[in-house]
């Protein structure tokens, strides 16, 4: 189990999979930060993208 925090806000969340935790990030950013999702470019989101990759590599395990 990893812990990964909102890149947007002080909210953490913990997920056994990187699937997992996409599914949460979704479900998080589409009530609490629609807008980001919503205005991103292509390009923003694969960005987001290669640091969520590097990050939830070395996610803390809890």
């Amino acid at each position: 189990m990893k812990t990964f925090k909102c890149y947007d806000c002080e909210s953490s969340f913990q997920a056994e999979t990187r699937e997992m935790i996409l599914s949460i990030l979704y479900e998080h950013y589409m009530k609490n930060h629609h807008s980001v999702i919503s205005n991103a470019s292509d390009e923003e989101k694969k960005q987001w993208m290669q640091q969520f990759e590097k990050d939830w590599q070395t996610a803390e395990e809890v």
